[in-house]
């Protein structure tokens, strides 16, 4: 990704003190009683327009040139893009400090349909699939971005607007991994825009793995003597014996079959079969030895009905570092409780986890409250006002202190 000059960033940031450091700071002291309704209607409308646009593309590039002209649009100057699709925007600081608060969001959906994220708007919701996972967070991210813009909000650390590929369309996150690659030593605090969620504070440790199981058997009649196993048979007996063990006496760590498919229908031999299986962690050891023992597991028994099987694993995620990330969630608690928002405890992020990952403490920012099932999504819209302001405070928060020594790791 092409390098904002670190020298042209410390001219800026030094004009913007001298010229509009006072009334910069007059706006960061009335945020919790600014009118932010026009902003928020503008959340609303691009998360519709990003929701609509199809995806997935060669890295996501539809939405990223929506997103990266919008942008531009606000009078933006220092607008970047890297080839894994990453688009970020840069906000010069006050001083000459080096080091940067990472605001980012990810973009991008795997199962979209023209029909299902075609957005359906009431005066409370705005329901779609897609809306409340991913385009509500990138949406208020942009919208951020056109607030800072708009107000000089410009403070004592450098910001970095930053919308990465999803997870959904990006399963191992490698856009974000290649941008802390080049960045992360400058980057001292990461906050991650998601859709919903707001008013949860992610301190729960619990890491991940999700594997795909492929099976397959010989072409045989139905009738054929001998009790052979079909792909269905051996898939079932795998997901009785992971679904059996005992992993430690606490019960941190779980194996769940989250999809099983086998077989065309009725008249035909399961000849191939597939398993989607999610193992979760509060323990990091625990988890990469339930992986290797579901991955042992699952070979022997394809091996002993002789049947072909491959286990790929398709992402991975850490338990991420509560310690290192509490400088921050302090600063999300005593904003919700500014807001007067009580808060919940959540897991932590997989984007924060990977932040964590790089020696950086992050939080996870819900934008509204809403929902995210397989046959219903939506985002309510009356806390998106809420949300908004949420994010101004904590930014506010952190973007004059935080700093990646404030704790170490243990």
């Amino acid at each position: 990704m092409k390098r904002v000059s670190l020298l042209m960033r410390r001219i800026a940031g030094l004009t913007r003190a001298v010229f509009g450091g006072g009334r910069a700071r007059r706006r960061l002291k009335e945020l919790r009683r600014v009118d932010l309704s026009q902003y928020v209607n503008r959340i609303i409308s691009d998360a519709v327009l990003l929701n609509e646009i199809p995806s997935p593309t060669e890295a996501e590039s539809r939405r990223m040139d929506f997103i990266a002209t919008r942008l531009r649009d606000f009078g933006i100057s220092n607008v970047v893009t890297d080839e894994a699709g990453n688009v970020a925007a840069l906000f010069p600081a006050f001083g000459t400090r080096p080091d940067f608060l990472l605001v980012f969001a990810e973009v991008g959906d795997a199962d979209y349909s023209p029909l299902g994220n075609s957005v359906r708007l009431s005066k409370e919701r705005a329901a779609a699939h897609g809306i409340a996972e991913r385009s509500a967070g990138a949406a208020a991210l942009l919208v951020f971005a056109e607030y800072a813009q708009a107000t000089g909000f410009y403070l004592d650390k450098n910001l970095l607007l930053l919308f990465t590929p999803s997870s959904s369309v990006d399963e191992n996150s490698s856009a974000l991994r290649s941008f802390l690659s080049e960045w992360g030593g400058q980057v001292s605090g990461g906050l991650f825009i998601r859709g919903s969620g707001l008013g949860t504070v992610e301190t729960r440790q619990v890491g991940t793995y999700w594997l795909s199981v492929d099976v397959r058997k010989p072409e045989r009649e139905l009738l054929s003597s001998g009790g052979v196993a079909s792909a269905a048979t051996i898939l079932g007996a795998i997901a009785f014996q992971i679904g059996g063990i005992t992993w430690d006496p606490a019960k941190s760590t779980i194996v769940s079959i989250a999809r099983m498919q086998a077989g065309i229908g009725y008249g035909h031999w399961a000849t191939e079969g597939t398993m989607d299986v999610e193992i979760l962690s509060e323990q990091e050891a625990l988890l990469e030895t339930a992986k290797n023992t579901v991955v042992a597991t699952i070979q022997k028994i394809a091996s002993s009905e002789e049947a072909q099987v491959e286990v790929v694993v398709r992402a991975h995620h850490s338990v991420g570092d509560s310690q290192r990330n509490a400088p921050i969630t302090a600063a999300v608690q005593e904003t919700l409780t500014q807001l007067r928002i009580k808060p919940e405890t959540g897991i932590i992020a997989e984007k924060i986890a990977m932040l964590n990952e790089f020696g950086i403490p992050g939080a996870a920012l819900g934008t509204t409250s809403g929902k995210v099932a397989f046959d219903e999504e939506y985002i309510d819209l009356l806390p998106l006002e809420t949300g908004f302001r949420q994010l101004l405070l904590v930014v506010e928060r952190r973007a004059g202190v935080a700093n990646s020594k404030e704790v170490e790791p243990q």
